[in-house]
């Protein structure tokens, strides 16, 4: 039997910490919308639709926020340096427990004049704020791809991944991208030797860091993630801050969404047009509060951190 008055004083507990953390380092709390027309082009991603009905008849296509990430960086176009939010996101196509509920509680904050290393360093100072004890390493995407994978990141492409996928057995379809190669390598071979360990993974491929700017050699992306005990936690990047490169992977990935015959959702202009007035540089990053909840007080399964879980609320 779940002790519920224990698990909301920790998440009050955790939810407060966050904002005297923030609050601390002079950011501003601000609040995004839920329901947008735009919620996010990347083809791993399924948004919950619906249609937003006016007066009169007229209709809009609606989605529900994957991440606040379009509307956090409007606000910083506008010229606010400092933002954090906690909001709810929500993702279609998610399982009912383990790691994953379609409905959870997202921690994301921006900071212009900084780049994605301080937001490591940031991110490693809420933990401890909060409570987390233990060293976190820092280890590049390309080094644990070489050790793990036999995989060089420096030149592989299509025909390479595809090659390493076939010698340890792993399932390809023809339809796969460099993406999709390199993920399944990941899944399979990288992911499974973070368990026990912490740490930050950084520089992922150009094509896993579609908002993030790139390297100095422009072979990968200025983005991270961190991972305790093997559980995939926060994603950060360097933002990017060109409208023209960033419309260019929005397309590629509406191209990519609808190859896999997905939902291809309208392109928020507004977001490229201010994208240019961010400060260059400037870091974001996006966490899972209840997974933050589980790897702070021990829990195994994010069911356990939320009061009404999907598996309780659809039962037939």
């Amino acid at each position: 039997m779940r002790d519920i008055g224990k698990i909301i004083r920790e998440r009050q507990e955790i939810n407060d910490g966050i904002r005297a953390f923030f609050r601390s380092r002079a950011y501003l709390e601000v609040e995004t919308p839920i329901l947008v027309e735009s919620p996010g082009m990347e083809s791993n991603l399924d948004p919950f639709e619906t249609v937003v009905e006016v007066p009169g008849g007229g209709t809009f296509g609606g989605r529900l926020i994957t991440s606040p990430e379009y509307s956090m960086k409007k606000i910083l176009g506008e010229g606010i340096e400092r933002i954090f939010t906690l909001t709810k996101v929500f993702r279609n196509q998610e399982t009912f427990g383990g790691m994953h509920n379609p409905e959870f509680t997202m921690l994301e904050w921006y900071q212009a004049g900084a780049e994605y290393q301080a937001c490591m360093n940031e991110t490693q100072a809420l933990l401890f704020h909060l409570g987390f004890k233990g060293e976190i390493e820092r280890c590049r995407v390309r080094d644990v791809f070489l050790k793990e994978a036999e995989v060089d990141l420096d030149f592989a492409d299509h025909a390479m991944l595809k090659t390493a996928c076939k010698r340890f057995d792993i399932h390809t379809d023809a339809s796969d991208t460099v993406s999709d190669l390199f993920f399944r390598l990941f899944l399979d071979k990288v992911e499974p030797t973070f368990q026990g360990r912490n740490l930050f993974l950084y520089d992922y491929p150009v094509y896993q860091a579609s908002l993030s700017q790139l390297t100095h050699d422009g072979l990968y992306g200025q983005r991270f993630e961190l991972y305790l005990n093997g559980m995939e936690l926060c994603n950060g990047f360097t933002e990017l801050t060109n409208a023209l490169e960033q419309r260019e992977r929005f397309q590629e990935e509406a191209r990519e969404r609808k190859l896999f015959g997905k939902p291809v959702y309208p392109i928020d202009e507004e977001l490229l047009r201010l994208l240019p007035s961010l400060r260059n540089p400037t870091f974001g990053n996006a966490l899972g509060v209840d997974r933050l909840h589980m790897a702070l007080k021990g829990y195994k399964q994010i069911q356990d951190v939320l009061l009404f879980p999907a598996k309780n609320l659809f039962t037939h």
